[in-house]
């Protein structure tokens, strides 16, 4: 007898935690959602930054190209 009440005291105990946990996490995603969608204060553009010029060295000519066809020529 005993232990039947103990387990609907238990079964009781966890459905609680459960609901408990549940809401408990349902709030803060709705937090965090609202937070995500809050817009952010004091925020500035970035200072446009100074343009460079940047030179390019000089590419050197590609090396010859060492064709194999020497039997294969066109006429």
């Amino acid at each position: 007898m005993r232990d039947r009440h103990m387990r609907r005291q238990l079964a009781g105990s966890m459905k609680l935690l459960k609901q408990f946990i549940t809401t408990l996490f349902a709030v803060c995603v709705l937090a965090v959602g609202a937070m995500a969608f809050e817009p952010q204060k004091d925020q500035k553009p970035p200072p446009p930054k100074e343009k460079q010029d940047v030179q390019k060295p000089p590419k050197p000519p590609p090396p010859p190209r060492n064709d194999n066809r020497e039997g294969k020529k066109k006429p």
